[in-house]
């Protein structure tokens, strides 16, 4: 199991983003619901405060006056041991939470926790992509965005009944009133740089002219509607709680419980489930073949809750996160033709239809279909910028160990 982790962390590149960027980026509000959340355990009774961590780094076994000290310096921007904290531990509770890997999993890992720490630098680097793009065109914090963060910040404050209790909640969430301000700002930054660069009409973005031309290439773009027929929605339903809400629950609901009596079945049991579904799929296909209104099939055999949210069709591209299999299919289709069954081994068959392009559809989501679009060639951008980036490390950074920072 070790060895199974340790491959995977060197494989893996970890994203995270600052607490000002997690909980603000297009909703100012949400931070302070952020830092709520994050002292309400810390703030419920007398004992609580006890399991506030204190901020501190201990070095060959003496501690050392954080006060001033500059862990690393990222694109000309100095570090201190406040802002690489929050890192730290937010990179800790993303590698926790999302894959069970702990400081002390990380221990046992050879070379799992220098993994670590590259990741730790990797996640500052990356916020700093924004402030490098505005540096070098010109955008900066204007006066009404300074009174905007400290509107917010105050806004924060006034969610808790004294001034000791907002900086608890500051503290179990590994920030200072400082470093609150600094995350703001460089959230601020984001969403300028994403408005002006990114946007529509924004130097890295694709125009509306060349976009329209792009979205009716049947090579780029390949519209589609299709049924889903998974391999469990034959199952019977026999949790008592979820055969109780059935009929009335959406259909992503229904689908979970459908997943959910699938996997406690036996694999001969699975086995004949999916014969079933197979079948099933077979005639809905045969349906279609046989001229039936192909959206009145989605309606009533489609699974995928998409399809309701999107009833005139999927828009994908050759990086949409479809399955492969999926992608294939839709762009070897002629416009109004039909698939045959098209299995993917995580969800079922598919029976896929390409329609033609709908460009007043694309006029009315423009905007939305572009930043879709354009997606990957950002990150990318931010990527390459990222590995680019100069780090100089201060002289304490390679006796950090597990043990040092609490």
């Amino acid at each position: 199991m070790i060895k199974k982790i340790s491959a995977f962390l060197i494989a893996m590149t970890i994203t995270i983003g600052c607490f000002a960027s997690c909980s603000t980026k297009g909703d100012d509000s949400s931070s302070n619901d952020s830092v709520s959340e994050a002292s309400s355990a810390s703030n419920t009774d007398s004992t609580a405060e006890s399991t506030i961590p204190e901020a501190s780094l201990t070095i060959d076994g003496k501690k050392v006056d954080t006060k001033d000290l500059i862990i690393c310096t990222v694109d000309g921007h100095d570090i201190d041991f406040d802002t690489f904290r929050y890192y730290y531990f937010y990179t800790l509770m993303n590698y926790t939470n999302t894959y069970g890997v702990t400081l002390e999993t990380l221990t046992e890992i050879d070379d799992g926790f220098n993994i670590f720490m590259k990741d730790v630098v990797n996640s500052i680097k990356q916020e700093y992509v924004a402030q490098q793009l505005a540096d070098e065109n010109g955008i900066k914090l204007t006066e009404d965005d300074k009174k905007t963060i400290d509107s917010n910040i105050k806004s924060t404050q006034t969610n808790y009944e004294s001034e000791e209790d907002y900086l608890n909640a500051l503290k179990s969430s590994y920030l200072t009133e400082d470093l609150l301000k600094k995350m703001y700002e460089l959230s601020t930054i984001y969403q300028k740089v994403d408005s002006e660069l990114f946007s529509n009409g924004g130097k890295y973005a694709t125009s509306e002219k060349d976009f329209k031309k792009i979205v009716q290439d049947t090579d780029e773009y390949s519209r589609v509607i299709h049924v889903l027929i998974p391999y469990e929605c034959q199952v019977e339903i026999t949790d008592s709680a979820a055969k109780e809400t059935y009929d009335s629950d959406n259909l992503s609901t229904k689908l979970s419980a459908k997943q959910s009596a699938y996997k406690a079945l036996s694999e001969d049991e699975q086995a004949k489930a999916k014969e079933k579904a197979k079948k099933l799929a077979e005639e809905v296909l045969q349906k279609a073949k046989d001229g039936e209104d192909f959206k009145k099939l989605v309606e009533k055999y489609g699974w995928d809750p998409g399809m309701e949210s999107s009833p005139e069709g999927y828009y994908i591209n050759e990086n949409t996160s479809f399955v492969q299999e999926f992608k294939d299919t839709a762009f070897k289709l002629k416009e109004n033709e039909i698939s045959g069954l098209v299995e993917n081994d995580s969800y079922g068959w598919f029976i896929i239809k390409r329609l033609p392009v709908d460009m007043d559809y694309v006029d009315e989501h423009l905007e939305d279909m572009i930043k879709a679009y354009d997606s990957p060639k950002i990150s990318e951008l931010y990527n390459e910028r990222t590995e680019k980036m100069e780090v100089v490390y201060g002289e304490i950074f390679d006796k950090i160990t597990a043990d040092s920072i609490t």
